[in-house]
């Protein structure tokens, strides 16, 4: 899965050492959403925590990742701003 492996890259760990995936969310659900088409209000997502990071799955296959004690980037009119 994309996640831990994207996951393992940010933190520098090998995806082996982190916990499985299932424990905190639906590996499935997750498959099933990138697989999804587009909303009708424009693409779909789903955020979680895992390993003490806030991850968030975008159904076009996008990933953002970061710890969970940073501030996460918002999007106000259509651009990103991350206040770090």
């Amino acid at each position: 899965m994309a996640v831990i492996g994207t996951l393992a890259e940010v933190m520098d760990v090998d995806p082996l050492d982190l916990e499985p995936l299932h424990s905190t969310v639906d590996p499935d659900a997750l498959d099933a959403l990138i697989s999804a088409p587009p909303g009708v209000d424009g693409p779909i997502q789903i955020a979680f925590t895992h390993e003490d990071h806030a991850i968030t799955v975008y159904s076009d296959g996008e990933i953002t990742i970061t710890p969970d004690h940073e501030p996460i980037a918002e999007n106000t009119n259509g651009t990103w701003n991350d206040d770090r």
